[in-house]
């Protein structure tokens, strides 16, 4: 059971990391990593909220880093 936990937290971390990093560096990878993160954590772990805003968020970030990226550059 501690191990589960434990897994659940670092996807959640690694999740969140990548969807922040999907608004700055390498939108379309970040953001898509982001969103398989949230799709596991509703699928495997039963996090539905945790899952459903990490899908959300993916998806917005890495949008909208790509659209900032090529009106920038």
């Amino acid at each position: 059971m501690e191990n589960k936990k434990s897994c659940k937290s670092l996807l959640i971390t690694i999740g969140w990391i990548n969807a922040l990093f999907a608004f700055v560096f390498f939108q379309l990878f970040c953001g898509i990593i982001a969103v398989c993160m949230g799709i596991v954590l509703r699928s495997d772990y039963h996090a539905k909220k945790h899952g459903l805003v990490l899908i959300i968020v993916g998806i917005i970030t890495g949008i909208t880093g790509w659209i900032l990226n090529y009106l920038y550059l």
